[in-house]
């Protein structure tokens, strides 16, 4: 499969899962894939992988390692504002930003699921 077969049917899983997705490949030897959905409670979520020398196992081996890093109770902090509410578009009460990011942690494995399905 080439790079570009490689690209439409990444882009296609993603908006299969409900993500928008924006590719950068301004070079070969790494591209920049941007992931971005909007939680239930819509907040603007996204999140970056990258592809290098055209090895879908690489983009595959970030976007995992970014699930695996991803801490829900961190990501809800930085939604808190100095009020001890949500701030920026986050829904107001601590609890459900902290739902949110846990229902958006689920979605990214979701999607790096289906992304190893088709190409592991």
């Amino acid at each position: 499969m080439t790079t570009q077969e490689q690209i439409r049917k990444v882009t296609d899983i993603a908006q299969e899962k409900g993500w928008s997705i924006s590719v950068e490949d301004e070079n070969k030897t790494s591209i920049q894939f941007e992931f971005q959905r909007y939680t239930k409670y819509g907040q603007d979520f996204n999140f970056n992988a990258d592809m290098q020398d055209e090895d879908i196992d690489t983009l595959i081996a970030g976007m995992k390692r970014y699930y695996e890093d991803f801490d829900p109770d961190y990501e809800a902090y930085l939604w808190i504002g100095d009020d001890g509410h949500g701030r920026n578009g986050a829904p107001y009460h601590i609890k459900d930003i902290v739902s949110d990011m846990e229902e958006t942690e689920e979605k990214i494995y979701e999607l790096l699921q289906a992304l190893e399905v088709e190409f592991i």
